[in-house]
């Protein structure tokens, strides 16, 4: 009975915490999604967890760029550019392997700027919701994005229920 209930969170992949559910966030960053789009080797995927209302968790896995300028989540519609509302290398943690780089962290909303100074971190994921958010990766070649990554969820009809991301014209599931 506990592996029918394990696997079946693990197949819905949320859990709700009274009643504030988390799901994962998964964005692939590329060149192309940079606007305008820039010509690069690197890639990247960025996972953002919220275990409750006030604190999110991200883990980023970078190939092709070794010494970020900057990373964070930034307000903006698909093929828009807009200002830095997350600074996601203020606390992280990097690690290098021998293909990546992987940078690990979390913020709470006392770490929200610009526009979403003031807010919670359920109003980060609200505009997550609505595809108002992206994550870039800044270098000293491309100080304005060498990789980008805009994340798009699908409205759910209930916190319980995880629904597909939409990055770019690719789908994945959470």
């Amino acid at each position: 009975m506990l592996l029918l209930v394990l696997s079946s969170i693990a197949t819905v992949g949320v859990i709700s915490i009274s009643g504030v559910a988390f799901a994962k966030k998964i964005a692939s960053l590329s060149g192309d999604q940079v606007v305008p789009p820039v010509s690069t080797n690197a890639i990247g995927h960025a996972t953002f967890k919220h275990p409750n209302g006030s604190t999110m968790n991200y883990k980023l896995n970078i190939s092709g760029i070794v010494h970020p300028n900057g990373i964070g989540i930034h307000v903006g519609k698909m093929g828009k550019n807009g200002e830095v509302i997350v600074d996601l290398m203020k606390q992280a943690k990097e690690q290098m392997t021998k293909v990546d780089m992987i940078i690990t962290g979390s913020f709470n909303a006392s770490d929200l700027i610009g526009p979403m100074q003031g807010k919670s971190i359920l109003d980060l994921v609200a505009s997550m919701k609505s595809g108002d958010t992206y994550v870039s990766v800044d270098t000293e070649k491309h100080p304005t994005g060498e990789i980008r990554g805009q994340i798009e969820l699908a409205n759910s009809q209930s916190l319980n229920v995880t629904n597909p991301i939409k990055i770019g014209n690719k789908t994945s599931m959470t």
